[in-house]
């Protein structure tokens, strides 16, 4: 099986949707049969699951999924078992389990516009914006968590491709079965404006924190 014979488009939407897979998404084989999950925050991501992952991945994929709230676990979204979808998903170079080895598929490393869509779809499921106070004020950082070395520096390298001043570090060392992560971010005003006008997320919770801090 090749891209050709799965025959999902390479474009912005399907970008997006892969951005969110590398954010939220996980997928496997069980008992021969591959079962894709994507799951958010059952209220901060709610709306966005409704609004934009559930249209746009029934549209890509010509599916349908239905969205649910595990309280047990408190996320909200939804599972589907489709070997075709893995099969693309993997013939992207998306991993089978943890995501330790991720990274943003080379599919898009030509076209400024599919890089731009990627990062949003992994900033608007595993991003968010932290106001420090600071001098008295409120000082902005965008920031994307992973686990992946290698999609922390592939991001950072994207984002300062685009003129924002991106870096990357160690978010936390192992603790128990905690793995490492890193964290990417885009610090101050100026670089939180060219941000959401650039990558123009599409999370109302993201959308929110921004507008309010305009206000």
């Amino acid at each position: 099986m090749n891209l050709e014979l799965v025959n999902f488009s390479i474009n912005e939407k399907l970008a997006e949707e892969i951005g969110g897979h590398i954010g939220d998404g996980s997928m496997n084989y069980y008992n021969n049969r591959g079962m894709y999950q994507l799951r958010g925050h059952i209220e901060d991501d709610k709306l966005h699951y409704l609004q934009r992952i559930k249209p746009l991945f029934e549209k890509i994929y010509g599916v349908k999924i239905k969205l649910r709230e595990m309280r047990s676990t408190r996320v909200f979204g939804f599972q589907i078992w489709n070997d075709k979808i893995i099969a693309f998903k993997q013939q992207l170079g998306l991993p089978l389990g943890k995501k330790l080895e991720l990274e943003i598929p080379k599919e898009f490393s030509n076209k400024k516009e599919l890089l731009v869509a990627c990062i949003r779809g992994i900033f608007d499921t595993d991003g968010g914006v932290y106001l420090e106070k600071k001098n008295n004020k409120l000082y902005p950082r965008v920031y994307i968590s992973t686990i992946s070395v290698k999609l922390a520096k592939q991001i950072s390298e994207i984002l300062n491709s685009l003129d924002l001043n991106a870096t990357y570090y160690v978010s936390n060392h192992p603790n128990g079965n905690r793995l490492i992560s890193y964290k990417v971010e885009v610090r101050g005003i100026k670089m939180l404006n060219k941000f959401f006008k650039i990558i123009n997320p599409q999370n109302p919770k993201h959308q929110s924190k921004y507008a309010s801090f305009l206000k």
